[in-house]
């Protein structure tokens, strides 16, 4: 591979060189984004392995020196680390403190510096939140009422954490780099290893959702709510003008819904608001996204666009194009 070309998809590997050539190298492979960061001083030195592939990074690192990096511009992605020496520090909503047997999922849109102190080593992955969204939309079969968020601790002596290291060692071994190059093995399809083995062992707003059963069957009041707002998506239903044509207590209707759908009244009815337009997007029906989120009850483009990529985790725009 040339240092020199900017690629999407590249595998860095070191034994042991100094920083600013590691940083250099780095630069040059990653394109502009860490350009700025200035130099880590003497006596700092980098080895390990850093992969980048669309939408995801993996890496098994091991430093010589204590330093603090100041990050580039926030960007979308989660940031799981799996220390196994020394410390990893995040200046993350407060502190998040990583050591050899505590994991950290950090937001990478709250990021502000990075800590590297005490022969600090670790595996670990970065991978873009759509991917987590869009996975979760398929498996509990709805759009997403709220971002994911993992814990942002946890033990690293839980034996269930053993199937992801074992995951990032394929992935940063050099066995990997023959599969890549035979196409055995697609980036893609190892993303889709990791996202499903994270979304299994670490823990998350969505856990109990994804072991939980299939709900009982909804009584009448609320299988003739959830279809009056199936059948008008494009209306702005109160709750109580719901729960007048339902014939019951507003009160009624509301834990209705939390227990047998899940959401509230307006979460569900933007659900079924998102799911219509996507199927009418899939189509290539409605004209414009604009046009397809007016028809659905979204007067603003925009909100319409942050919503649909939050329930699936691509753009409305995407979807059309496919």
């Amino acid at each position: 591979m040339n240092p020199g070309t900017i690629r999407k998809q590249f595998m860095l590997r070191s034994s042991d060189i100094r920083s600013d050539e590691f940083a250099a190298l780095f630069t040059q492979l990653y394109g502009n984004l860490y350009a700025g960061i200035p130099p880590l001083g003497e006596g700092i030195a980098i080895g390990g392995v850093y992969g980048r592939f669309e939408g995801m990074s993996v890496r098994r690192m091991q430093y010589q020196g204590d330093f603090t990096i100041v990050l580039p511009a926030p960007q979308d992605e989660i940031t799981f680390v799996l220390p196994t020496a020394g410390k990893i520090i995040f200046d993350h909503r407060g502190e998040s403190i990583g050591g050899a047997q505590v994991g950290l999922a950090v937001d990478k849109l709250d990021i502000r510096s990075v800590r590297i102190t005490e022969g600090h080593a670790q595996c670990g992955m970065s991978i873009r939140r759509a991917a987590f969204a869009e996975r979760l939309s398929t498996l509990l079969e709805k759009p997403l009422a709220a971002p994911i968020r993992f814990a942002p601790r946890v033990d690293l002596g839980n034996p269930a954490f053993q199937g992801i290291r074992a995951l990032l060692e394929l992935a940063t071994g050099t066995e990997f780099d023959q599969l890549i190059n035979t196409g055995l093995l697609m980036p893609v399809r190892l993303q889709e290893m990791l996202v499903d083995a994270l979304l299994e062992t670490w823990p998350h707003n969505y856990s109990e959702a994804l072991r939980s059963p299939v709900p009982a069957i909804a009584p009448r009041h609320v299988k003739a709510a959830m279809a009056y707002l199936r059948e008008h998506p494009e209306r702005q239903v109160s709750g109580s003008e719901l729960a007048g044509r339902a014939n019951v207590s507003l009160r009624a209707l509301q834990d209705g819904f939390r227990r047998f759908t899940g959401t509230s009244i307006v979460g569900y009815q933007r659900q079924v608001r998102l799911e219509q337009a996507r199927e009418m997007l899939a189509r290539g029906e409605g004209g414009s996204v604009a046009e397809v989120a007016l028809r659905h009850g979204f007067s603003n483009a925009g909100r319409f666009t942050q919503y649909f990529q939050q329930a699936f985790g691509v753009s409305p725009a995407l979807i059309r194009r496919r």
